[in-house]
């Protein structure tokens, strides 16, 4: 296994499991300690997670550091079934909202087999995608975030007070029953709250690692989702949590 490949699954393992041994790795990929170890270290200046003794946490700010393609390698398998199931919900000739997460990438790209779609996003990595397809684009200006590719602020505010959507596909940073849906920042949080509103139907897609976690912006209670998707991993505490709401729950 090449180290990139190696570094990619290691990420994608911690984010899972939250705390990593150097032992347990060095069985895994069946390497030495000495390379464990600085795939540890080159993953911790990534920011992807904090080094200790024997073994590595995960960093709570994970991404921060990250490329965009970095990124979006992280649980790409889950991603990738969300976007899946979430664009095998889409009727022809709907109008929907694709946010700037990296999941409505994966969606963007499925629909490039599809045409008659109206799309309106905010995210730049999602209209290049959207681009190449047979579908309507509606780009959202506004102030540009290079962490998340995607626009929000007042003028994207007011393009999208001015639209009306079948279907909505958020991505979200956190995900509390008790608090709501929450973003990173206040800006974002402010765009997801119009889109919620103007959308027929809500439909959160985040992988298993959102839930139980809160951020900063406050977007949403959990009353006014429609359906979440996201992974089999999902802890069976907050499956039971689930059933207490009217919201559809997806396990892909």
């Amino acid at each position: 296994m090449l180290s990139t490949e190696r570094r990619i699954a290691i990420s994608n393992m911690i984010v899972k499991k939250k705390r990593l041994l150097i032992s347990d790795l060095k069985n895994e990929f069946n390497t030495s300690v000495v390379t464990i170890r600085k795939d540890l270290d080159f993953l911790e200046n990534k920011g992807v997670l904090k080094r200790v003794h024997g073994g590595a946490l995960l960093n709570k700010h994970i991404g921060n550091n990250l490329s965009i393609v970095e990124k979006e390698k992280i649980r790409f398998k889950e991603k990738e079934r969300i976007a899946a199931f979430a664009e095998s919900l889409i009727k022809e000739g709907e109008i929907i909202i694709l946010d700037s997460g990296f999941t409505a990438v994966h969606i963007a790209r499925k629909l490039k087999q599809r045409s008659g779609l109206r799309i309106i996003t905010n995210g730049l990595n999602v209209a290049n995608e959207i681009a190449e397809s047979d579908n309507e684009l509606i780009m959202i200006g506004g102030v540009f975030n290079k962490e998340t590719y995607g626009n929000s602020g007042k003028l994207a505010e007011n393009v999208i007070q001015n639209s009306v959507a079948d279907k909505l596909f958020l991505g979200v940073d956190g995900i509390d029953f008790e608090i709501g849906i929450t973003a990173y920042n206040h800006m974002e949080a402010e765009l997801n709250k119009l889109m919620i509103e103007i959308a027929k139907e809500t439909i959160i897609i985040a992988d298993a690692t959102k839930f139980g976690k809160r951020q900063m912006g406050f977007i949403s209670k959990i009353k006014n989702i429609d359906r979440i998707i996201t992974d089999k991993s999902l802890e069976k505490k907050y499956i039971e949590q689930a059933k207490s709401y009217s919201f559809i729950l997806n396990l892909v």
